[in-house]
């Protein structure tokens, strides 16, 4: 019993570990560009960037700036890799949760690691993988209590939502995902004035994290793209009034075409067998578990929803959470793979049923299903590896060096990169805040 609880415990640090390390080998060294260096820099001075201010990442991003291990935008970009990671441990976690089958839960946890999407946003500074950890933790916490009905995991997976939110408002997207696995799990939690003052106040926690951006405002930090307090530019700030054409930029008639990019995107993650696998585990887990399937889906449906119909060039980032969820059934997949085999050696002829031929064949399958993530390991490694670009580094430190502490720059949108790169070598290695 000691030895089966020890290899539930190395299993997914295993999985945690070797994604941690194939992050590590492909990180970026040093400062990035555009939003990547502005995220380096952020906590070091405590600024406010662009929409919703993302007051946990900054926490978060500040206690990581204190590793003693490389400068300040390597242990940034560390944390990416770190949630990174961590998000493929909820995939593992969330497949032994609904199907309890350690191979089909490694296999995809490591196939989800190493998607090119979510690879990409490991080895830099960006909120993305931290948000995919997040919606990850909430999707595990609420299917336990489902299965469980353990009232501490309810109140653990709505803490974590309305944290959430402190990362990356486009978790709002989980509402109705939350809302119906609630309601058909047990609506008498809503009933229960303890509960619900329980949960309200966990909201409530949850949105006083952007007292952070309120005080800040007002004590105007070096980056402040709020400007001076004031509640009718606060809703202006945080509402698609800013973004005019981004937010929801496809009609009704353009969402089949923007289905088929989505299906095409799907399959570029896993490739074409994973992309198989996951609809089959999303038919077994139909067969399974209706009201868990239902929710998984809607998790998805809302992130697709949202991010297809973004309108801005980066929209398939806001993608990766609804890869989460396909994760999940390609494990799911997997073990009803394992499950056919299974079936089909005991109509076998009896010799195949027989210890030694049965076990060989079993452990040749589980370790086709394990070397599986070994190809988009392969396959993507050229297209996310950052660990040789110091080109932004170089140049930033050198301008910095000829300008002096006193520069100011003139903002230009096609330099952003650049500009934001100089600002982190400025304020957040040399500490010069003169510099504008």
């Amino acid at each position: 019993m000691r030895a089966r609880r020890l290899a539930k415990a190395l299993v997914p640090a295993g999985v945690g570990l070797l994604a941690f390390a194939v992050y590590l080998q492909t990180l970026l060294p040093g400062v990035g560009w555009g939003d990547i260096a502005r995220f380096q820099y952020v906590a070091k001075v405590w600024g406010i960037p662009h929409r919703f201010g993302y007051p946990l990442y900054i926490v978060l991003s500040r206690l990581f700036g204190y590793l003693p291990v490389g400068d300040l935008a390597y242990r940034i970009n560390l944390m990416s890799a770190l949630f990174a990671a961590l998000a493929a441990v909820m995939v593992y976690v969330t497949v032994m949760r609904l199907v309890d089958d350690w191979v089909g839960a490694a296999s995809a946890a490591l196939s989800f690691a190493f998607s090119v999407e979510l690879w990409r946003q490991a080895v830099v500074a960006e909120v993305y993988s931290l948000n995919a950890f997040l919606i990850g933790a909430v999707v595990l916490a609420l299917l336990g209590w489902h299965q469980t009905r353990k009232i501490g995991l309810l109140y653990l997976g709505v803490g974590l939502y309305a944290l959430s939110f402190g990362n990356h408002l486009t978790v709002v997207t989980l509402l109705p995902a939350v809302a119906y696995l609630i309601l058909v799990t047990d609506y008498r939690v809503l009933l229960n004035l303890k509960t619900v003052a329980i949960l309200a106040g966990l909201m409530l926690l949850g949105a006083l994290q952007y007292l952070y951006v309120i005080i800040r405002a007002n004590q105007q930090p070096l980056l402040n793209e709020l400007g001076p307090f004031s509640w009718r530019g606060w809703i202006h700030w945080m509402t698609r009034s800013r973004f005019q054409g981004q937010f929801f930029g496809y009609g009704l008639g353009a969402q089949v075409d923007r289905m088929r990019i989505y299906l095409e995107l799907l399959t570029q993650q896993f490739f074409r067998w994973g992309y198989i696998l996951g609809w089959i585990g999303a038919w077994e887990q139909l067969k399974a578990d209706l009201k868990s399937y239902v929710f998984l889906a809607l998790v998805g449906l809302g992130v697709f929803v949202f991010g297809m119909n973004y309108g801005g060039a980066t929209f398939s980032i806001y993608l990766i959470p609804s890869y989460f969820v396909f994760a999940v059934f390609l494990g799911s997949g997997l073990g009803a793979l394992r499950t056919l085999l299974d079936q089909l050696l005991g109509k076998a002829p009896r010799w195949l049923r027989q210890p030694p031929a049965f076990t060989a064949v079993r452990v040749v399958l589980a370790a086709i299903i394990l070397l599986m993530p070994l190809y988009p390991l392969w396959r993507n490694w050229a297209e996310v590896d950052q660990s040789e670009n110091m080109y932004y580094r170089d140049m930033a430190r050198s301008f910095v060096e000829q300008a002096g502490p006193d520069f100011v720059l003139v903002e230009s949108e096609p330099f952003y990169d650049d500009l934001e790169a100089i600002l982190y070598v400025a304020w957040g290695e040399n500490g010069w805040q003169t510099a504008r």
